[in-house]
């Protein structure tokens, strides 16, 4: 029985290791340790309890709730650094990090700059499956740096049913156009 648990967890070990994201995994090891930073990771089974425990104490309807389970049930461990001193993860680390998910399949989602503040959010999409989430925000005037990287297995059609049940609960009445009544040409 030892023997098959061994070959077990020698065979489990490369598949995860084939799992992690490297230019990830290198940024967030080289400057978590930093004096101005803050640092936690969370593994994946604790994100499900937590959201598990935050939807049953809400006021969600039922569907609601399904579909926040649902969702809940696709992610993964997080990975969050913070720092509040714009020195302690120069802008050049973090355009290589950048270069690196480029190459890793990483697709530029949401992109904002305004002034020194730039705010992106990148994932990692396979076969119509998000498998990584990355959002990175720096604010060279302030000093602020926020990185948040999310593992999922979240399919695209999941995404578009959330978005479009957001749209119909909340924006519905932005993308009613009422027809404009026909005109008679005079002759």
């Amino acid at each position: 029985m030892k023997n098959i648990l061994l070959a077990i967890f020698l065979f489990s070990v490369p598949m995860v290791a084939f799992g992690q994201n490297k230019a990830i995994n290198k940024f967030y090891r080289k400057y978590k340790r930093g004096n101005e930073v803050q640092n936690m990771k969370l593994p994946g089974w604790l994100i499900k309890v937590g959201g598990k425990i935050a939807i049953k104490s809400s006021d969600m309807e039922e569907e609601e709730q399904q579909l926040a389970k649902d969702l809940i049930k696709k992610a993964g461990a997080v990975k969050f650094m913070y720092s509040e001193e714009g020195g302690a993860v120069p802008k050049k680390a973090i355009n290589e990090l950048k270069k690196g998910l480029y190459k890793d399949d990483f697709d530029d989602l949401i992109m904002i700059k305004s002034g020194q503040m730039n705010f992106e959010l990148m994932i990692q999409e396979v076969n119509g499956v998000v498998k990584n989430l990355l959002m990175v925000y720096n604010d060279l005037e302030e000093g602020e740096m926020a990185f948040i990287s999310m593992k999922l297995n979240l399919k695209l059609d999941d995404v578009t049913k959330l978005v479009e049940k957001e749209i119909e609960e909340n924006y519905h009445e932005l993308f009613i156009e009422e027809e404009e009544p026909v005109v008679e040409p005079i002759m």
